[in-house]
């Protein structure tokens, strides 16, 4: 049985709406979801004494794992736009957690770099993500799917078919 909260916030009002209760509205409730997801990972990683914002861990994980990178190779790798992804770096620098840098062969690339108290950072996230990996397993497992693995067929199938031809008649 659906929540308080998914009938009040994700339902009652938007089911008035054609189309918003039905599988035509997934990608605003897959949109919603991961809203939801960062906001409840900021109390989690608080919790756990980190300062990192939810939507930057994966941007210090990379870093932490793979070193310095340009904001270019950090989208790429991320498969986020190069406008997220500087502006989640520009959150990072205002932390004093990365720093920019040109490139020393081309002054055009700026290349991104854990600080010390990045780095610091960075360790304290390894010992999180256990956590969070549990904390998803238990949700997992109360909704009966695996989410996680839902979601990397979906990316491979719309990636085989994408859903431009899934649309057409």
């Amino acid at each position: 049985m659906p929540s308080t909260f998914v009938l009040e916030t994700l339902g009652a009002e938007m089911s008035e709406i054609a189309f918003f209760d039905t599988r035509a509205a997934f990608a605003m409730r897959v949109g919603q979801l991961s809203s939801l997801l960062y906001d409840q990972m900021e109390s989690c990683l608080v919790s756990s004494g980190l300062r990192l914002r939810g939507y930057t861990t994966s941007i210090v994980q990379t870093l932490h794992h793979a070193g310095p990178q340009s904001i270019t190779e950090l989208a790429e790798r991320l498969q986020l736009s190069h406008q997220l992804a500087s502006q989640r770096v520009r959150w990072l620098v205002g932390e004093g957690f990365v720093t920019i840098d040109r490139g020393a062969e081309d002054r055009r690339r700026r290349i991104v770099t854990l600080t010390s108290d990045g780095s610091a950072e960075a360790e304290k996230l390894q010992e999180f993500l256990p956590v969070l990996q549990s904390a998803y397993a238990d949700l997992f497992d109360e909704i009966g799917l695996d989410v996680h693995r839902a979601v990397l067929d979906a990316t491979a199938a719309l990636a085989d078919r994408p859903l431009a031809v899934r649309c057409d008649p």
